[in-house]
């Protein structure tokens, strides 16, 4: 999407410094740019003169600009370069126009001015001259390339704008006299011109002029993303400090002093502080200053508008890859757009949103943009953005600072809004509108003289919870590539004088794609080499290698008399916490947790803290003895009334997922071995699983792709517990007694909190464990009902889809495989995990379906349409309103072709609306005559399908097929036959208009 920043005629008047200009341009278009005249004759004749005045006048204006450049401050460098673009951007039509006049004969020319000027004087009506559509051309907005609108999209805008213009002409010119006049040849070739060549050739002056101003003015080159990245790729990995350079080689040479002075000294002692703070490391290590370590992210980059779904890891999936951040940067707080609209920068957690700020916030040079960074979490959330603003400033220099003290004449201010997603996140206050203020807050400071760059960070999952002003530059921060990974280990060795190995690091995949990631292993690594040692590892066991060692080194801070029994049972105690953590977020269906909410799920599920926790951190709440020990979990603040709100995530969604799987697996393994146990008394009683129960029966597994992946790990050895698990699903849906757990109600949603909502989140979840454990389970053994097995799988079915959400419904049909086995009435299903297979599209047997044993022999019809149609639409489903849509052209006037099925033949059954729209594909496709042939006789036979008491539905459907077979008749002869239609004599008048009719089309 572009953006028109200025006219034509507020451009010149950015660039009035050179008066003499400006005043020619003002007379030679009757003042209308200075003076807000209904003139325009004298520019109309100026467009449409071979001298092309107006064009020479408006190119030298929009040329040499780099000299005049020099010196001037940030904010007025870059409305002069805005300026300078709108210029030659209608200079370019304005030359076009001008050399094509040329095409007229100097008659012609001559009758059209005369003309052009008797209308001008009065006779004609506003808007019909050619001078007002010139005053119109004058006072459009101009499409401006920028940094998430490149030179190639402004292209096609400028060409579309000129033909528009060129429409208009060639609208004003056959309206007059003299072109009735012209004979029809050169009517034409006006024509072609005008709408044409005149547009092409605008843009091909506009693209050489652009050449020439880009070869000026470097920011240009920026904001059209035409520089030569790879020229500067080397440069990137070790951070923005070329940014720095840049800006610095184009601003005015202005020192900072003041409040600016300030805040830029503050925050560069940021970059030679350690990139994570810890109070404990392993002996040895060093953790890398900020200026060493920091590595540029690629990212993706797009611009907000009515499609956007910056939340959706698909949208973004679509949008290429970039190395260039520094580019981008440059382009963007150069550019005149980065003042009127956000810039959001999104990413997972440990993507480096916020170390990319401090790096900002310490690099761009003071003497040009005075730069304040707003950790979110740390000021007021209540307050308006100002207030937060002001909170900041003196967070960062010690005093109260106002905040207009940071401008003078020509700064840029940048405000650097770290982490909006913490603040929904701790407060859940709605701001689905907080971006939208942000940019009103530009606004205003716009049109009070101080222009104010905003950058704001946001995970990428809660993006959709604000609404992004259209026009924004959105960017989303990627997981290191391999290059990137190997730098990282690069800078750690060099620090830590260390071995970490590369090869070993890359191959631990998305574990090591985030920059906090690989801190996280290079300081588990750090204790002699595990990884190295351990060699390859399935994800799941390397996982718990990493938990299981954080945690016993957190364990033994405390507790390191303990013996080695009792150190294993605080490590599972700390794990087991730390599960209850990560089922707190996935019960709530969200990536963080409250410290409120998670408090309460302690307390419901593990009442009692451990002893050791109690002797030695008596001043901790469960939550902060749970999660405030550990690098891998995040805590996000804001502030409120003075009240400090706390919530949690895990650094990567995956940490949490695979402690869910890890706990249900433990639990899984417990009621085994339980049961086993009590064998002998196994009819009398069953495991306890109220505790699994608690667990599992608030959101599908199937809702986080990972859970069922890492499950599938931990519990392929345990085929054991398939007939355990088979008796906890025959029994999931009984009534229950009270449990010591009921006090856990993690559900954010009232919806998902009913009793028929639990009974399918449970129900469901066994059956995951079941397939994930034994490998598959038929419907037989689920319901150990032969003659209902169906019709109850079908039951359970629809009853899971109408309790659970969405998403979990489309990733459980997704996860698990379906198998329709067995005829008639021992019909069966196999369902076994898909294993991220793609299941193929399924293929209905209508012989299955309607559990017929009686292959090849009859027709049958099920119902009619219309109760099944009201059913599709009582229900309200997507899919279901998607399949009825499709169907509804045929459904009016065909119902009964939907609903009729033949078995005619022994390894299928067809319905008629099944064949006929084969049959139009076929023919559409122009399919091979042999086959296209074969479906035209399927579809004749279906014809004499229909029952008895349909027949005017046989004769509908057998006119649609006649009278498609009239259409391709003349490529049939020849290879479709009347003898091979099968003819059924209880059926007269069908059997004769086919004959009748494939006799007249030549067919014998």
């Amino acid at each position: 999407m572009t953006n028109g920043w200025f006219s034509y005629t507020n451009a010149v008047k950015i660039l009035g410094a050179e008066t003499g200009l400006v005043d020619a341009l003002d007379r030679l278009t009757g003042g209308l740019l200075l003076a807000a005249t209904g003139g325009g004759s004298q520019l109309a004749l100026s467009l449409f003169d071979a001298k092309g005045e107006l064009a020479r006048l408006s190119r030298q204006l929009g040329t040499g600009l780099g000299a005049r450049l020099r010196g001037l401050d940030r904010f007025s460098r870059t409305q002069r370069i805005a300026a300078a673009h709108t210029v030659i951007a209608v200079t370019a039509f304005f030359e076009a126009a001008a050399e094509g006049s040329r095409r007229f004969s100097d008659d012609e020319l001559r009758l059209l001015r005369q003309e052009e000027l008797a209308i001008a004087g009065g006779e004609g009506t506003e808007g019909s001259t050619l001078g007002h559509l010139v005053q119109r051309l004058l006072r459009m907005q101009v499409p401006c390339p920028s940094p998430a609108s490149p030179y190639e999209s402004v292209l096609q805008d400028l060409e579309s704008h000129y033909a528009e213009l060129g429409s208009r002409l060639k609208l004003f010119i056959t309206g007059l006299r003299q072109w009735e006049s012209m004979d029809k040849t050169r009517r034409d070739r006006h024509d072609e011109w005008l709408t044409t060549q005149l547009p092409a050739e605008a843009r091909e002056r506009y693209a050489d002029l652009f050449h020439r101003f880009e070869a000026e003015v470097p920011e240009v080159a920026y904001w059209s993303n035409r520089i030569d990245h790879q020229a500067t790729r080397e440069k990137l990995d070790a951070g923005l400090s070329e940014l720095r350079r840049l800006l610095e080689s184009v601003g005015s040479g202005s020192k900072p002093h003041g409040v600016r002075d300030a805040l830029s000294r503050t925050y560069r002692l940021a970059l030679d502080k350690p990139i994570l703070s810890a109070t404990e490391l392993p002996a040895g290590v060093t953790i890398p200053s900020l200026s060493d370590a920091y590595i540029s992210p690629c990212f993706r980059l797009a611009a907000a508008d009515s499609a956007a779904r910056p939340a959706e890891d698909r949208w973004w999936a679509e949008l290429p890859v970039q190395a260039d951040l520094r580019a981008f940067l440059f382009g963007h707080l150069t550019h005149p757009g980065a003042t009127r609209f956000p810039l959001l920068v999104l990413g997972q957690p440990g993507a480096g949103k916020s170390i990319l700020t401090k790096v900002l916030a310490a690099e761009l040079p003071a003497g040009e943009f005075a730069v304040v960074r707003v950790p979110l979490r740390e000021v007021p959330m209540e307050a308006d953005l100002q207030t937060q603003i002001e909170h900041a400033l003196r967070q960062a220099t010690g005093e109260h600072h106002p905040w207009t003290s940071i401008y003078e004449t020509g700064v840029v201010a940048v405000v650097l809004l770290d982490g909006f997603d913490e603040l929904l996140q701790a407060t859940r206050i709605g701001n689905s509108d907080y971006l939208e203020r942000v940019a009103a807050f530009q606004e205003r400071e716009a049109a009070h003289g101080r222009p104010t760059a905003v950058i704001v960070t946001s995970r990428t999952a809660v993006a959709d919870r604000a609404r992004v002003p259209l026009g924004s530059a959105m960017i989303r921060l990627e997981p290191f590539q391999q290059a990137q990974i190997a730098q990282w280990v690069s800078i750690w060795n060099r620090t830590n004088t260390a071995d970490m190995d590369t090869d070993v690091v890359q191959s631990l995949g998305e574990l090591t794609a985030q920059p906090l990631l690989l801190l996280l292993l290079a300081l588990y690594d750090a204790e002699g080499d595990p990884l190295r040692r351990e060699g390859e590892l399935a994800r799941a066991e390397l996982y718990e290698r990493l938990l299981v060692r954080f945690a016993r080194r957190e364990v033994m801070k405390y507790g390191s008399r303990l013996s080695e029994a009792e150190l294993n049972q605080a490590i599972d105690r700390e794990l087991l916490r730390l599960s209850v953590v990560a089922f707190g977020m996935f019960n709530r269906d969200s990536q963080w947790i409250t410290e409120d909410e998670l408090e309460a799920d302690l307390q419901a599920l593990l009442p009692e803290p451990p002893v050791s926790s109690r002797s030695f951190q008596p001043t901790l709440s469960a939550s902060q003895l749970a999660v405030g020990r550990f690098f891998f979990v995040h805590e996000a603040q804001a502030l409120q009334d003075e009240r400090r709100l706390k919530t949690y995530e895990f650094l990567h969604a995956t940490f949490g997922e695979y402690l869910v799987a890890r706990l249900i697996a433990q639990e899984v393994r417990h009621l085994l071995a339980q049961a086993q146990l009590s064998a002998p008394m196994a009819r009398r009683t069953s495991p306890d699983d109220a505790f699994l129960h608690a667990l599992l029966s608030h959101t599908p597994l199937s809702s986080r792709e990972s859970i069922p992946e890492f499950l599938h790990e931990l519990l392929r050895e345990l085929p054991e517990g398939k007939e355990l698990l088979l008796g906890m699903f025959r029994d999931a849906l009984m009534s229950r007694t009270t449990s010591t757990y009921d006090a856990y109600q993690p559900g954010r949603i009232e919806a998902f909190r009913t009793v028929p909502a639990r009974l399918a989140a449970y129900s469901v979840n066994l059956l995951l464990l079941l397939i994930l454990a034994a490998g598959q389970v038929t419907g037989g053994e689920l319901f150990d009902e032969p003659p209902y097995v169906i019709a109850r799988w079908r039951g359970l079915a629809r009853f899971w889809q109408s309790q659970i959400s969405y998403n979990a419904w489309f990733n459980l049909i997704h996860t698990i495989d379906l198998e329709r086995t067995g005829a008639g009435e021992a019909r069966d299903v196999m369902i076994r995990w898909a294993a991220g297979r793609l299941p193929a599209l399924p293929d209905v047997d209508p012989y299955w379906t309607y559990h017929s044993s009686d292959r090849g022999t009859h027709a049958w019809m099920h119902n009619e349409f219309q109760p099944s149609a009201r059913q599709l639409h009582f229900i309200c489903g997507y899919e279901e309103d998607a399949l009825l849509h499709t169907l509804q052209p045929i459904a009016e006037d065909l119902s009964r072709s939907i609903v009729t099925f033949a078995g005619f033949w022994p390894d299928r059954a067809v319905s008629p609306a099944n064949a006929l729209l084969r049959l139009w594909l076929l023919s559409s496709r122009r399919a091979g005559l042999p086959e296209l042939a074969a479906a035209y006789v399927e579809c004749l036979h279906l014809s004499q399908a229909f029952a008895p008491f349909a027949q005017r539905d046989a004769h509908s459907y057998l006119d649609l097929v006649l009278g498609h077979l009239n259409l391709d008749a003349h490529r049939l002869r020849g290879v479709l036959h009347l003898h091979e239609v099968p003819l059924d004599s209880s059926e007269p008048e069908l059997v004769e208009r086919i004959q009748v009719e494939l006799t007249r089309l030549g067919f014998r």
